[in-house]
């Protein structure tokens, strides 16, 4: 027992989320880094099976794990060791890429007699809290959701404009709108539908490079900045964003849960061409997203 209890301490000081899960996938230990990087607590979580969904593990295309032979029930069944780069749920509803890194546990007689997993927050999260402080202490912080504040989106495309025409540093911007947000407003309240953008713009934020931007741009819309980019590129990172924040939701006290969806326009831009002129083909191609059924990408260029 004093063995456990000194391994057990070890392991709550980590910075790097554990569990363990049994031969059922059931959660028998939950660490305090996996609250602070999941936003649930131990007793939230233990007992519950890993395909209860919780953590709702998706890959960069927004398949759901959990639901089928994830990494973790692999590992259960074969032994091997694993390592993969996913997407776990916040408790809050935005998605957080994680590095995930898994290893049988195994009995005396070499059995496996369950498993553990350890996760790492897979972002650039040390440059971004940095940027995020310095944009704080600038008074460039939108109010609503904690992201860069419009002002601070100018600024940064016109210093990327600049940069493209006089040292050639390719850039694309990408603009969102969260689909159906007034029905989300009259459906469960403004205060619901604030929460909805503020989950919104978290997964953004996560799931952006540490020297790239993304900001509330106005209401429902936010704007992306992407640098050395071309256009299959763009697509893909424009994708990416579209998936996680469609796989992500904000739980209610009731039980319930709010969905949304965004709809994309996305462009690299071209050399000569002004701020106004970038935002107004990413508008068109943002339209476009909407006249098609919203839910979509449309890149131009």
């Amino acid at each position: 027992m004093k063995k456990e209890a000194f391994f057990e301490g070890i392991v709550e000081h980590l910075y790097d989320g554990v569990y363990l899960v049994d031969p059922d996938r059931r959660i028998t230990y939950w660490n305090r880094a996996a609250e602070k990087l999941s936003g649930y607590k131990a007793k939230e979580v233990v007992g519950s099976l890993c395909q209860d969904d919780i953590l709702e593990h998706v890959d960069a295309e927004g398949h759901n794990l959990c639901k089928g032979e994830c990494p973790l029930a692999k590992t259960l069944k074969d032994g091997r060791r694993r390592e993969a780069e996913l997407f776990l749920h916040h408790k809050k509803g935005h998605r957080v890429p994680v590095l995930v890194r898994i290893a049988p546990i195994r009995d005396e007689q070499k059995r496996i007699t369950g498993a553990v997993e350890v996760f790492s927050d897979n972002s650039a999260s040390m440059a971004r809290i940095e940027r995020l402080h310095e944009l704080e202490r600038k008074s460039m912080l939108d109010d609503l959701t904690g992201l860069p504040s419009k002002a601070c989106l100018e600024r940064e495309l016109e210093t990327r404009v600049a940069e493209l025409e006089r040292f050639g540093r390719v850039f694309g911007a990408i603009l969102m709108d969260v689909d159906h947000l007034g029905e989300i407003n009259r459906r469960h309240g403004r205060d619901v539908g604030d929460d909805v953008l503020r989950m919104v713009g978290q997964t953004l934020l996560y799931n952006s490079r540490a020297f790239d931007v993304v900001g509330h741009w106005d209401s429902g819309r936010f704007l992306g900045l992407v640098l050395n980019v071309d256009r299959k590129e763009l697509a893909k990172v424009a994708h990416r964003f579209q998936s996680l924040v469609g796989t992500s939701h904000l739980p209610l006290e009731d039980g319930s849960r709010v969905t949304a969806s965004v709809s994309i326009g996305a462009a690299v831009a071209k050399w000569g061409d002004s701020e106004a002129e970038i935002l107004s083909i990413v508008g068109g191609m943002l339209k476009q997203s909407k006249r098609m059924g919203r839910n979509r990408v449309t890149v131009g260029g």
